[in-house]
């Protein structure tokens, strides 16, 4: 079992902390502050540190620079703890040798996500870093489309298989690590105060996800949800925004992605604003046949609902617009399965 030092002078947070991570489970010593923290990591011999940065005595940078020239303790996992939010201390963390950066209030998934992924990174590439420095370049290859890095990239970082509506994030909660898909259908929507939800974004094989929230340094301002069982691998927080403040060629490309959202989701609101509910059905069924099925016979699996949160209406609306598409032979419904019969024709219901 990993044993996990966590140093925290707040003790309601600490408390926490400690009891997310047994339940998981880690064997947890704790830490007051951090001259008790140094002690115990030299007599404990953790396999990783949690550590607060603003603490009396000796904050969290003074431990993780005794941590750093410890011959016995040089190289172990390290994250912060931390109320800031400015990129200007993230980066310092960073030059001092941090793995990664978790910015309080975050919630269990984030710690575990984080825990778990420096836990089976650091067993990869301690004590020498030059293993970092081929999972950096893995991702930079991946987002440049470089020899087919994206198929390789989820070997570099651990993948995890989710199954058919498993939530891989939710709105308001903080993000700790940038998603790529392997395999799989994820979406992403918004909820309203009425329960009522909008999808608001697809994402299929070779989509990275959560892009935003890790630049904006924001929590979720939407969910996430796996539609079929799908392979998610997890890049963490401080190897992303490395690649960003450091490389042109991956920040332009992500530019680029966040560009192309914006410009989806403006088109997606003026449809749902000034369209009918037999326009937005057609662009649905468009929008699912090109993002999931380009390269493949244009037969869909969805359920009724998700279509209803992807059109912006109600379930049986939608149901009784998708009846009179068949009925005008544009598409074939066998049960769960819709097959485009008449492709040009529902593109000219767009319009």
């Amino acid at each position: 079992m990993n044993t996990i030092l966590v140093i925290e002078d707040n003790p309601e947070m600490r408390a926490n902390i400690t009891e997310i991570l047994q339940l998981a489970p880690y064997q947890v010593v704790q830490a007051a502050n951090g001259k008790q923290g140094v002690a115990l990591a030299r007599q404990q011999r953790p396999d990783l540190i949690l550590c607060d940065i603003m603490m009396p005595e000796l904050d969290g940078y003074g431990v993780l620079h005794i941590v750093s020239k410890d011959p016995d303790l040089a190289g172990l996992p390290f994250i912060f703890l931390t109320a800031k939010a400015e990129s200007a201390d993230f980066r310092f963390g960073m030059n001092l040798g941090a793995d990664d950066y978790l910015t309080k209030p975050f919630d269990d998934i984030a710690l575990l996500n984080a825990v778990e992924i420096r836990l089976k990174k650091g067993k990869q590439s301690r004590p020498e870093h030059t293993s970092d420095s081929a999972h950096l370049m893995s991702l930079m290859q991946a987002v440049r489309h470089i020899d087919d890095a994206r198929a390789r990239l989820c070997e570099s970082y651990p993948t995890t298989l989710h199954k058919k509506k498993q939530s891989l994030f939710m709105a308001g909660s903080l993000p700790a690590s940038l998603y790529f898909i392997k395999r799989g259908k994820i979406k992403l929507f918004t909820s309203d105060e009425s329960g009522n939800n909008y999808i608001t974004a697809l994402y299929g094989e070779g989509d990275f996800v959560g892009y935003l929230p890790l630049l904006a340094n924001t929590p979720y301002a939407e969910s996430a949800e796996v539609l079929d069982d799908t392979e998610v691998c997890s890049i963490p927080q401080a190897d992303f925004l490395t690649l960003i403040y450091h490389n042109k060629e991956v920040a332009n490309e992500f530019i680029r992605m966040l560009a192309s959202d914006v410009a989806e989701s403006r088109d997606r609101l003026l449809q749902l604003a000034y369209q009918s509910v037999r326009k937005r059905t057609a662009e649905a069924l468009l929008m699912v046949q090109r993002k999931f099925y380009a390269d493949a016979p244009p037969i869909m699996t969805l359920s009724r609902e998700n279509w209803s949160h992807l059109v912006g209406a109600s379930t049986e609306t939608v149901i009784r617009t998708l009846s009179d598409f068949r009925t005008e032979g544009l598409i074939e419904i066998m049960g769960s399965q819709i097959r485009l019969l008449d492709v040009d024709r529902l593109a000219r219901l767009r319009h």
